[in-house]
């Protein structure tokens, strides 16, 4: 394949084109197309168009090094990852979610039916194993 029928290929492609209706177009083999969109990371114009918070991490704002393939990253690190879902619990969706009350202090808290939780937090357990201690 020649330079000049790549370069056309990757123009088709980021007008907006299929693979299929690429390479019905040129007659070529779809997969070919295929690989050759992947391999220089070209994506539609509707695909690549730049999101503002789609670059920057959900919780400390870093900017990230998205990969031209893949699953577009959302934070920086697994720290800030765990920390925002902790500070934004109500967003997670619990498909087998049951309510369950909290064997300390009596809260009611959503959690799976697998996990059989007894308590809603880890400071609920520690004072409802340990009791309170003077310090």
């Amino acid at each position: 394949m020649t330079q000049r029928e790549r370069e056309e290929i990757l123009r088709l492609r980021i007008d907006g084109m299929s693979y299929t209706q690429i390479a019905d177009k040129l007659r070529i083999s779809r997969n070919t197309v295929k690989s050759i969109c992947q391999r220089f990371g070209c994506q539609p114009n509707e695909i690549t168009k730049e999101n503002h918070d789609s670059d920057h991490c959900r919780l400390c704002g870093m900017v990230l090094a998205q990969h031209a393939t893949g699953k577009r990253k959302s934070f920086c690190s697994d720290l800030c990852r765990r920390a925002w879902w902790k500070q934004h619990q109500e967003q997670r969706s619990l498909k087998s979610g049951v309510k369950a009350n909290c064997y300390n202090c009596g809260r009611i808290f959503l959690d799976y039916e697998k996990n059989r939780r007894k308590y809603c937090c880890h400071v609920c357990y520690i004072h409802a194993r340990f009791g309170e201690k003077n310090i």
